[in-house]
Parts: structure tokens; sequence; C-alpha cells
């Protein structure tokens, strides 16, 4: 593991990228893309496991964590998805100049807003393989967005607090322009979409445009008893066999 970090607009974004050892050859990759308020770990760990994984039968990983989250520069109150897919963009451009990578060999997973993210760019430019965990419904939960209290404190703090976490109004004014589908209709190769049966966003109204896209190319699995994230160790690894599998087959 070696750190490795990109520049976009002015902002650092800190990574690290998992090689295979020992490697003489150029490899493939994996870029592993973290949820809302999350960081390059993921939010059990999984980001750091599932490197490993990849790493340990010669697929490279690269997590890194996006601006205004983890140690990247920038600030989470100007956070919105549309930026996020030019931060990815950055990173896929400086990993296919990478000479220990195959350029035209780097996969994406993300996980919530990371795998709506990875959608979008997924649309716009060559991926080998996309994997999703619970990708965000993005404009479809605009009115859960738009009925919480989230508007009125951004007007009266400068910000909304989502459990924890700042975001602004550049997020809610993102999100109409965003169409995860019709980027999806452009991604040619093999995707995989995996969640929890107790997760709200696996419900079909966000799934089933993906399934229409995409149709035979597309592997749907799901973990029993599962949230939007793992809550047992058991959960945690059957995701990671599922996800593990899936990438090193189509990578």
């Amino acid at each position: 593991m070696e750190p490795l970090n990109v520049e976009h607009r002015g902002r650092t974004l800190r990574g690290v990228l998992h090689l295979p050892h020992p490697h003489r050859e150029p490899v493939p990759a994996v870029v592993l893309c973290h949820g809302f308020g999350e960081n390059r770990m993921g939010s059990r760990d999984e980001f750091v496991r599932l490197a490993r994984i990849l790493s340990g039968e010669g697929v490279a990983a690269y997590r890194f964590d996006f601006a205004g989250f983890g140690e990247s520069d920038g600030d989470p109150v100007e956070f919105a998805i549309s930026d996020q897919a030019s931060q990815l963009d950055a990173v896929l451009d400086q990993l296919a100049r990478n000479r220990a990578l195959l350029p035209e060999r780097i996969s994406v997973l993300g996980f919530s807003m990371g795998a709506l993210t990875a959608v979008l760019v997924a649309g716009r430019r060559p991926v080998p393989s996309l994997a999703l965990w619970a990708p965000s419904g993005g404009p479809l939960n605009l009115p859960y967005w738009n009925r919480g209290p989230y508007r009125d404190q951004i007007r009266d703090w400068g910000y909304a607090d989502y459990r924890g976490v700042r975001f602004g109004s550049a997020f809610l004014d993102d999100l109409p322009g965003l169409d995860q589908f019709a980027a999806a209709g452009r991604h040619a190769g093999p995707a995989l979409i995996a969640g929890g049966t107790e997760d709200g966003l696996m419900r079909a109204e966000f799934l089933e445009p993906y399934r229409e896209v995409w149709g035979d190319r597309l592997e749907m699995r799901t973990v029993a008893g599962m949230g939007h994230s793992p809550g047992t160790l058991a959960q945690r690894q059957e995701l990671l066999d599922l996800t593990s599998a899936f990438l090193l087959r189509t990578v």
C-alpha cells in the first residue's frame, strides 16, 4: 500500500494504492468510491478489506477520499455529485498514466452516492466493469430531501446537518440535472448491483431502470437481513465475497 494523491481544481484528493506483491508487469485495477460523509476506509472497513482481497489476487485497488471528506481538501458544504464525478474522472486519468497499471483495465466500484457518481462517469468513458453497492437514487430521492428540514437549515445556517455531516445548496441544486439511467445506458460492460434486503434503496423503483438498460449484463445480488451497510461480520463477508468474485472475473 502506498500513498497516491490526485490534484483536482486546486484541491488535493488523498488516497492509497494497493498493488499486488510481487508484480513485474502492469496489472488491472479497481477504483473504490465511498459514500456520502464517509471516507476511503468504507463504512465498516469494507474498502480496506476489499482492496486487500483484490491485490492478493493480482488486481490493484485505489481508495481515495472525495473532496470535503476524510483527509482530502475541500469543504463538505460544497459537495455535489457532479463535482464528485469530475473528481473521479481526474482519478481515472491519473491512474491511466501509472506505469504499474493497465490503463484499459481500470474498473470502478461505488457505494451509495459513490455508486451514483460511478454510474455517471461510466456513462462518459469506457469502464471495463462497474460494481454498485446500494446505489443512491439521485433525483428520485428529491422528495426525501425536499420534505426534510434541509432547505430551511441551509437558509438559516448556510448548511444542512444530515446525521452529523454538513452539506449545502450545491448538492440539492445539482440533483435534478442528473440522469443515472441515461448514463447507465452508455456503459457497455458488465455491472453488479449488490445491497441489503432491508435497504430502501434496493427497491424496484430504484433498480428496475438499471435492469431495463443492462439486461443480462446486470448481476443483481442481495444480502439477507442487511440494511444500507453491513450490520454483522457475516453480512460484510458475504458482500465482500460476491463483489470480489465479480470484479476478479470482469476487470
